[in-house]
C-alpha cells in the first residue's frame, strides 16, 4: 500500500512538473502581441491596411489646355482602396517600409468609366512622440504608381483589357498615430500623370489618403 502511494504521488509530481512546463513553452512559442513593441530597433511590422482617398479637396483643372471647366473634384468620386507593407526599425525613431497598394476612383456620371491606380513605394517613419506601442509619428513615401484608365467599367478589376494603361510617378507625406497594433495616417498624395495616356496636356493630380491599417 506505501509503495502505491509513493508511487501514486511520483506520478502526480512528473504529471505536474510536465505541464508546468508544457504552459512554459507554449507561453514562449505562442505571438502576443500585447507582450511585443511595435517599434525599436530591428523590430519587423508587417502592415495591412485599407485607404479611404479624397479627390474633392482637389478643384484644379484636369487639363491645362483643353476643358477649362473639368476639374478633378467634379470629374472624379473619391476613392478606396487598400494595401500591404512591411517596415524595419533601425532604432527607437527611425524606420524604413516597402508597401503596395491598390486604388479605384468611379468617375462622375454622366462619364462612364473609372481609374485605377497602385502605388508601389519605399519610404520613411519618423516618431515625434510617444513610447514603442503608442506614438505619433511622420512618413514619407516615394515611388511609381501603376495607372489604369477604364472607360467602361464602374467596379474595380484586376484585368488591364480594354483599357489604356501607363507608370507615373508617385509621392506622399503626412502624418500618423500607432495605438498597440492599429494605426491610422493622413497624407498628401501627388500622381504627375493619374490619366494613362491623357490626349490633352494634363495637371497633376493631388489627393488625401485617410488610412486605417493593422501592423502584426
Amino acid at each position: 500500500m506505501k509503495n502505491r502511494l509513493a508511487l501514486h504521488r511520483v506520478l502526480a509530481g512528473w504529471k505536474a512538473g510536465l505541464l508546468a512546463l508544457a504552459l512554459l513553452v507554449a507561453g514562449l512559442l505562442s505571438p502576443a502581441k500585447s507582450y511585443a513593441v511595435t517599434s525599436g530597433p530591428g523590430v519587423w511590422d508587417l502592415m495591412i491596411f485599407g485607404n479611404y482617398d479624397l479627390v474633392s479637396p482637389n478643384t484644379g483643372q484636369v487639363y491645362s489646355s483643353a476643358q477649362p471647366s473639368l476639374t478633378w473634384a467634379n470629374t472624379m468620386q473619391n476613392g478606396y482602396g487598400a494595401g500591404i507593407g512591411t517596415a524595419y526599425w533601425f532604432n527607437d525613431v527611425i524606420a524604413f517600409r516597402v508597401m503596395a497598394q491598390g486604388n479605384f476612383y468611379q468617375l462622375k456620371s454622366p462619364a462612364p468609366g473609372s481609374m485605377e491606380s497602385a502605388p508601389l513605394t519605399g519610404g520613411f517613419e519618423a516618431k515625434l512622440y510617444g513610447g514603442p506601442d503608442y506614438y505619433l509619428y511622420a512618413a514619407v513615401d516615394a515611388g511609381a504608381a501603376y495607372e489604369l484608365s477604364l472607360p467602361n467599367n464602374t467596379s474595380p478589376t484586376l484585368s488591364g483589357k480594354g483599357s489604356t494603361n501607363a507608370w507615373s510617378a508617385y509621392g506622399d507625406v503626412g502624418l500618423g498615430v500607432n495605438i498597440d497594433w492599429v494605426f491610422v495616417e493622413v497624407k498628401l498624395a501627388y500622381l504627375p500623370d493619374a490619366i494613362a495616356h491623357a490626349s490633352s496636356s494634363q495637371n497633376a493630380l493631388w489627393y488625401i489618403p485617410v488610412t486605417a491599417g493593422f501592423n502584426f
